[in-house]
């Protein structure tokens, strides 16, 4: 061997594992980013086709409307009643018994007719012994004054004196002032056997009794046992019959007199009514906040009565009122959404929002109409306009 290759350096023999450790470190990072890119276009693409949601957003639901044109032209409802404008509560002048009573509830009476008559036996007692005793002190005075007449001749002929034509004079007077009195006694118990007869004060229909023959009436500010109060019936004008409704104040701006109206009565909610904005009440109730309306109610007909319940639907001033129109199709136009460049709405599924495309009309208002795609009454996803959506996901339904 040669002996100078003892001296060869061994070190120079050694594996450089320097490069190798360094290309792993550029490796790992590279793959981790591989495999998190790869995880992520799996879920968008399991997401995309509404297979996978990390956390299904929460909705409200709405349903689609059908809307007649007066609903799509509402400007304000409000509830109410019908009232009378025209309406008399029946009561006695004075304190008695019915006697006569010709009034039935329905009963249609005319303005002057009598429909009740008091018992009367004692005013004409009474009328008789004022008459009597009117009689009595013209008899009286009529003597006085002949006396008088002869106490002025005796005076005239220096027969009589002063003081007995003065008593004379005095005596007249005083029985003049009796017969006065007397007279106007016969007027009032006249008076009260006239109000013993009671007149219907308008033209009308009967719609209250709460008294009958035998029983004791009594005029405002009387009652007790065994009477039926001062009011023993009511006659209401049913040509006068309107709407009364308390409006927020804060709504009053959005009405005027005249506006267009429609009223339908809860009893007969497929039969609307054409209605007007007759008064606005000119004062408001600070404990309600509210403020009364009185609407007239045009086209009355017999099913409209005193007292039912109702609605009124006050119209913008453009609207026309025709009650046979067909329904329209409606959503909401938050509700309307663009996927795939097609316009329509998410329609829930159980627990999924599904597209589906819909053909639009002319929005009104907050609404559009919809031409096809909907029949009415479907649940959708409501404000779901400007969101980014898909064909179909899963959603969760927000809690009230």
């Amino acid at each position: 061997m040669d002996p100078s290759s003892k001296n060869v350096d061994l070190s120079a023999l050694r594996i450089d594992r320097s490069e190798p450790r360094r290309r792993g470190r550029l490796l790992y990072p590279l793959a981790a980013t591989a495999v998190v890119l790869l995880i992520a276009v799996a879920i968008l693409s399991a997401r995309s086709s509404g297979g996978l949601a990390l956390r299904a957003p929460e909705v409200t639901t709405t349903r689609v409307a059908l809307v007649t044109p007066v609903q799509a032209s509402t400007v304000l409802t409000a509830s109410g009643y019908v009232v009378a404008r025209s309406k008399a509560e029946i009561s006695p002048k004075s304190v008695g018994r019915i006697a006569w009573l010709s009034l039935e509830e329905g009963q249609r009476v005319r303005k002057g007719e009598l429909v009740a008559r008091l018992e009367s036996q004692e005013l004409e007692a009474q009328r008789r012994q004022a008459a009597a005793q009117k009689a009595q002190f013209e008899a009286d005075l009529e003597n006085a004054r002949r006396e008088r007449d002869r106490a002025r001749a005796l005076l005239d002929d220096r027969v009589g004196s002063q003081q007995a034509f003065d008593a004379a004079e005095a005596r007249v007077k005083a029985l003049a002032a009796q017969v006065a009195a007397s007279e106007a006694n016969v007027k009032y118990v006249d008076e009260l056997i006239r109000n013993a007869e009671i007149y219907a004060p308008i033209d009308g229909v009967v719609t209250v009794k709460k008294a009958f023959v035998g029983e004791t009436v009594a005029p405002q500010g009387f009652g007790g046992a065994g009477s039926a109060g001062a009011t023993f019936a009511v006659i209401v004008d049913l040509a006068s019959l309107e709407m009364e409704a308390d409006i927020n104040e804060q709504n009053l701006g959005r009405l005027s007199i005249g506006q267009k109206a429609q009223v339908t009565l809860d009893a007969y909610p497929d039969r609307p009514y054409e209605a007007r904005l007759r008064q606005i009440v000119p004062t408001a109730d600070r404990q309600k906040g509210s403020v009364k309306v009185k609407v007239e109610i045009l086209g009355k007909d017999a099913r409209v009565l005193p007292e039912m319940s109702c609605r009124v639907v006050f119209l913008a001033p453009e609207a026309k009122v025709d009650s046979e129109a067909k329904p329209k199709v409606m959503v909401p136009v938050s509700s309307v959404v663009e996927v795939r460049g097609e316009k329509g709405a998410l329609f829930l599924s159980g627990d999924r929002a599904v597209f589906k495309p819909l053909t639009l009309g002319a929005a009104a208002g907050s609404q559009v109409e919809v031409l096809a795609g909907a029949a009415g009454g479907e649940e959708i996803v409501a404000e779901a306009a400007g969101t980014a959506w898909h064909a179909e996901q899963k959603v969760r339904l927000k809690k009230e």
